[in-house]
């Protein structure tokens, strides 16, 4: 955890506009995390990208997420996302449910919390009656974590922003702002000032050869989660998938590994497919190295 602590105070210090965490089913609680790191930080957004809905009641995720926001003197950002029905139902026992809906009344209760400091609400599938009376930041900005068109759309039409991870390019410029646009012409707004963030996992490594098994082997993970395999089906990846393989055009597609211009290299064909931010998550050597975790921050901040 003082590792993690330095790390969010060296990527600051380094130029970084925001640190984002993901929020795994078998490590740490994120949301802890991020407001422990709101004491080491000063400037940076610290941002949940992103917290599965089934973990917390629709309040409490409103609750943590402002009071991690006036901990952190107001540059906190709510990441929400559906997570995996695998993870709810075996690891927690919540029964899945259909993603779209669920969300669209969960972040009804959310943003109402936030926004207005109050909640009355009876949906089919969450109900909630609660007042939040402790200092609130009404701009709390809350997104949504999708790379599927129909929650992309949804971010659309009721969120504040979009999140995408662990998604090629392409995917996001095809098949996720299509969808994106829609949702927001649906609600009146444009994409203009509309925050897509794309989280890309990825290093500067010494040892290329090492890091990408390694980055290989938890691609792999991904690939058998049944929304992720689709997503990487239809991205092409389906013959090497369908082998039990990784293949280096999939590895290539989806993460960054390399020397600083391949970092930068990776942010501009993101931006070019429609993210206004690209995060980094350093993988593989770069998760325990501190120098090359340094060298991975600095090529993205510094661009």
């Amino acid at each position: 955890m003082a590792e993690m602590l330095e790390r969010a105070r060296l990527a600051e210090k380094l130029g970084a506009d925001a640190v984002w965490l993901v929020q795994l089913p078998s490590l740490r609680d994120s949301a802890a995390v991020l407001a422990a790191m709101c004491g080491v930080t000063d400037r940076v957004t610290l941002g949940a990208g992103v917290l599965p809905y089934y973990t917390r009641p629709p309040v409490t995720m409103a609750q943590t997420a402002l009071t991690i926001d006036e901990l952190s003197g107001g540059r906190f950002a709510l990441g929400v996302g559906t997570g995996h029905r695998l993870t709810a139902d075996w690891m927690l026992g919540r029964p899945a449910d259909a993603p779209v809906p669920s969300m669209r009344e969960y972040l009804e209760v959310v943003t109402a919390l936030v926004r207005d400091g109050e909640v009355h609400t009876t949906g089919s599938r969450f109900r909630a009656n609660a007042v939040y009376v402790s200092p609130r930041r009404a701009a709390l900005p809350v997104y949504v974590g999708a790379f599927g068109p129909a929650l992309a759309e949804l971010a659309g039409q009721v969120a504040d922003g979009l999140l995408v991870w662990m998604c090629t390019a392409d995917h996001l410029r095809e098949v996720v702002m299509p969808a994106l646009r829609r949702g927001l012409r649906a609600a009146g707004r444009s994409l203009d000032g509309f925050p897509v963030v794309a989280m890309v996992p990825g290093a500067v490594c010494d040892d290329l050869d090492q890091d990408r098994e390694l980055l290989r082997r938890y691609l792999a993970a991904y690939a058998r989660v049944p929304s992720y395999r689709r997503m990487y089906e239809r991205s092409g990846f389906g013959g090497d998938l369908g082998r039990g393989v990784v293949g280096d055009e999939m590895l290539a597609a989806i993460a960054v590994l390399g020397v600083e211009d391949d970092i930068r290299a990776m942010a501009d064909r993101y931006e070019r497919a429609g993210a206004t931010q690209v995060v980094i998550t350093p993988m593989a050597s770069a998760h325990h190295d501190r120098t090359l975790f340094t060298r991975t921050v600095e090529a993205l901040a510094c661009r």
